[in-house]
């Protein structure tokens, strides 16, 4: 089967042609295969590396048995799969993303899946192809999964391998198939093959704003709500200040001053003469983007106390000039003339030079905030890519860069940038790879790092006021937080799992046998027990036929005790642990645990059936537990065991008598 079949399938298929250039490529791949088994190929953002994965699977199914596409993301998944695979390969090709194998076990031909339900669902894969293959070096979960399957080929495909990268590919795969051969392709190689393929207006770069002790100290006060007033003003002084850096911070909490609580984080703060985190990143984007190599150089923020912030930080590099909203509108024109005659090498703008301001000798624009409106992001990116052309008619490549503050919502406002770049024609690779694990997600995995690898979700999120009454429990309605989101992201791209504290969620079980005893029970054990909270939780059981639910996932997030993804064996053990410990201390009383899993549609659900015995009196009620974004069934499981086993000890310490024995058979 030649390219030009695949060619003409996917003509039919996809109503798309494809290029000179991805056929050379395509080509080149097929001869390596010939002598390789292990092939690592690099195309640009947009240039249509699917189609060549495609290819690769095309050349590849008369060859071997069955073809596994990895994509990093279930959205992936779903994406390509059905966007491409499905309707190029028709029923030849399955998708399993969600821990099913029902694909696999049908013996589909291709199956497009994430690595770990490929890992649960096969043995052995003839041939992987691995899209974002960058995701995979250097991630041992990753490579466990690649190096398990014993594939005869492995061919991986990015936008971008940084160099970096080649060397934390795992000695095992190397060891199985061989040295990789490296097949790169940028802007100006596809050129030479294809002269018909169009460079891209720009190439867009990242840079970390990384804060320093202090104010990671102050963010995370924010992040963990410790910074008490006003709701909604609570939430702008944390936005300005992971954005727009502490001299706009300052100037607002000033302003806002009654709002909000006074707090030692935020005066530690405001006191520092040092520069902000975004006048720091500023100046590192400028030592690898020298002004004297890419003058004129744009800059763009929305504060004015930033703006000059910027100019104090960098005005050794050149000569730089600040137009805000108060600068007239005579002065913005002389300033946009003296640019253009060389006269000024860095012009630093806020909103004002957004729109109405044509300077198309830029170079390099750095944007040092990400506008949330589409309309303003596009304004600023016109400023650079609606340039001149060149006399021969090629447009010249300028480079636009973008700094973002690390663990904060600042990269999730990078999405919609993204889609409106790439639309515009600009090469987004470095952006794509650079903003792995930057958002608030790597906060809550910075703080779980940073609590010694367990953290209950009230040590994340001060807001959550803690519980340990089954009444406030059934009755509480706690509204979600930002962190609430963040967590579940966390628990959803599977960076982190968790359990319930077993002392916690022990002593809401404990309160459920009591109130099952007080229904039934007598004698001085009764009377010394029994209150009112025990009879209303008993009242509540009868009415429900002796069983409780607990499946509200806002009062469930009390008892979440997070850990990393990396260290569930640990957890198992310790959490096995724990269990024969309980077992051991519940040794000579009558009582009986049984737990049966089943599922619903985010999670897992465990029933626990208890029955205890206790001065003649047997209880035995049912208990249910719902474990949101959580899959690990053996992990829900034995965490349902030993709070039923931790409330079974409290229980019994509970009835026993003055002299602290415990009156049971």
């Amino acid at each position: 089967m030649t390219f030009d079949d695949l060619n003409k399938l996917i003509r039919e298929k996809l109503s798309v042609e494809t290029y000179p250039y991805q056929k050379y490529i395509s080509e080149e791949i097929e001869k390596n295969l010939d002598r390789k088994r292990f092939i690592i190929i690099s195309m640009p953002t947009g240039s249509g590396k699917t189609l060549i994965e495609l290819s690769v699977a095309y050349h590849l199914t008369n060859k071997v048995s069955n073809i596994i596409v990895l994509e990093p993301t279930r959205l992936l998944c779903d994406q390509m799969y059905h966007r491409f695979w499905r309707e190029v390969f028709d029923d030849d090709v399955g998708v399993e993303y969600e821990g099913d194998c029902e694909s696999f076990e049908k013996g589909k031909k291709i199956v497009v899946s994430t690595p770990f339900t490929t890992a649960k669902c096969l043995d052995r894969a003839d041939a992987i192809i691995v899209d974002e293959v960058h995701h995979a070096f250097g991630d041992a979960r990753y490579e466990e999964v690649l190096v398990n399957l014993e594939p005869k080929f492995l061919i991986g495909f990015t936008a971008l391998l940084p160099s970096y990268k080649k060397y934390l590919i795992d000695p095992r795969l190397i060891k199985l198939l061989g040295q990789p051969e490296y097949l790169a392709y940028d802007f100006k190689s596809l050129t030479k093959i294809d002269p018909s393929f169009k460079l891209p207006k720009a190439i867009a770069d990242i840079f970390d704003s990384e804060f320093n002790n202090l104010e990671d100290s102050v963010y995370e006060a924010f992040f963990k709500g410790l910074i008490k007033g006003n709701k909604e003003t609570v939430k702008f002084l944390e936005l300005t200040f992971y954005t727009y850096g502490k001299e706009a911070f300052c100037e607002s909490y000033r302003r806002l001053i009654g709002k909000v609580e006074e707090s030692p984080y935020i005066d530690s703060i405001c006191d520092s003469k040092d520069l902000s985190h975004k006048a720091r990143a500023l100046k590192s984007v400028l030592n690898i983007y020298r002004v004297d190599e890419f003058k004129p150089v744009l800059i763009f923020t929305s504060r004015k106390s930033t703006a000059y912030e910027f100019e104090r930080a960098i005005s050794d590099l050149g000569k730089v000039k600040v137009i805000t909203g108060d600068s007239p509108r005579y002065e913005r024109l002389k300033v946009v003339q003296n640019l253009r005659k060389g006269e000024i090498d860095v012009l630093i703008s806020t909103i004002v030079g957004e729109e109405g301001i044509d300077i198309p000798e830029a170079k390099l624009l750095i944007m040092t905030d990400v506008p949330q409106s589409p309309l303003r992001f596009y304004q600023r990116l016109g400023r650079l890519i609606r340039g001149k052309e060149k006399e021969e008619g090629e447009s010249a490549i300028k480079y636009l860069v973008v700094t973002l503050t690390p663990k904060t919502s600042e990269y999730d406002n990078l999405d919609e940038a993204l889609r409106n770049l790439y639309l515009e024609g600009v090469d987004v690779s470095y952006l794509i790879e650079k903003r792995e694990d930057k958002g608030p997600v790597a906060r809550v995995i910075d703080i779980i790092n940073k609590s010694g690898g367990r953290v209950l979700i009230n040590q994340i999120d001060d807001t959550k006021k803690r519980t340990l009454s089954l009444l406030s429990l059934l009755e509480s309605n706690e509204s979600r937080s930002h962190i609430d989101e963040y967590v579940d992201r966390t628990l959803r791209d599977g960076k982190a799992l968790y359990y319930y504290d077993e002392e916690m969620m022990g002593k809401i079980i404990s309160q459920v046998l009591l109130g099952s005893y007080c229904n039934i029970g007598f004698g001085e054990t009764y009377m010394r027990l029994c209150n009112s909270e025990y009879k209303k939780i008993g009242e509540i059981l009868w009415k429900k036929k002796g069983s409780i639910k607990l499946d509200k996932k806002s009062s469930l997030r009390l008892f979440m005790k997070l850990f990393l993804s990396s260290n569930l064996d640990e957890v198992i053990n310790e959490l096995s642990r724990r269990k024969s410990e309980y077992e051991k201390e519940l040794e000579g009383k009558d009582y009986s645990v049984k737990v049966t899993m089943g599922k619903i549609w985010n999670g897992l659900m465990a029933q626990i059936l208890i029955s205890a015995s206790v001065d003649s009196v047997t209880v035995n009620p049912k208990v249910q537990i719902n474990y949101y974004d959580l899959k690990d069934e053996k992990l829900a499981k034995l965490n349902s065991l030993v709070i039923a086993y931790n409330s079974l000890v409290n229980f019994y310490k509970l009835t026993s008598t003055s002299n602290g024995k415990v009156n049971s058979k």
